[in-house]
């Protein structure tokens, strides 16, 4: 089935029913060592990261005092916005392939700048909608996310070049000359 869907780009089998079973291996498979290599780095690296952004988010001391905040009548809870960053490693045939990273939804309204009264306009801009009084601070957009990932990824890149440089060069000398 692979060998039908590469050559004519679907993942329907002969008989012509759509199959379950879509194939992403791009046909080689990389040895088990490089694999635990590149696995141990990447949930290394996602609990540092995690770290970081936990003390760019502690920056926030205004807000909550409570550990949580009970909402809605009590269908929904929102913490503090550091004690809610979580990361998690997903993995696809055994390599580890995305880090994602969950918090409050809060914390996107801080790093946008916007919230009830204040809407983005897509520049980059925040402006002021609300009809009730004019508020003694106006709302700014604090980056605390992105500018940790931007420090962090070159890391990561950087190790995963050189894991997979060395699996590379390793492969190449498999070859008979």
């Amino acid at each position: 089935m692979g060998l039908y869907k590469n050559q004519f780009g679907t993942n329907r089998n002969v008989s012509g029913r759509t199959s379950k079973y879509v194939s992403r291996s791009t046909g080689s498979q990389p040895d088990p060592q490089t694999v635990q290599q590149q696995n141990a780095l990447v949930l290394k690296w996602a609990p540092m990261v995690r770290s970081s952004l936990r003390g760019s988010a502690r920056w926030f001391s205004d807000g909550k005092t409570e550990s949580f905040v009970i909402r809605d009548g009590g269908k929904q809870t929102e913490r503090k916005l550091a004690a809610s960053i979580m990361s998690k490693v997903g993995k696809e045939f055994g390599l580890a392939n995305y880090v994602g990273f969950s918090f409050e939804r809060h914390g996107v309204f801080i790093h946008k700048g916007v919230g009830r009264g204040y809407q983005s306009n897509g520049n980059g801009f925040v402006t002021r909608t609300a009809k009730y009084p004019a508020r003694v601070r106006e709302r700014v957009a604090v980056e605390w996310f992105n500018p940790v990932l931007d420090r962090n990824i070159p890391i990561l890149a950087n190790e995963l070049a050189n894991i997979n440089a060395d699996a590379a060069v390793n492969a190449t000398r498999m070859k008979i000359k």
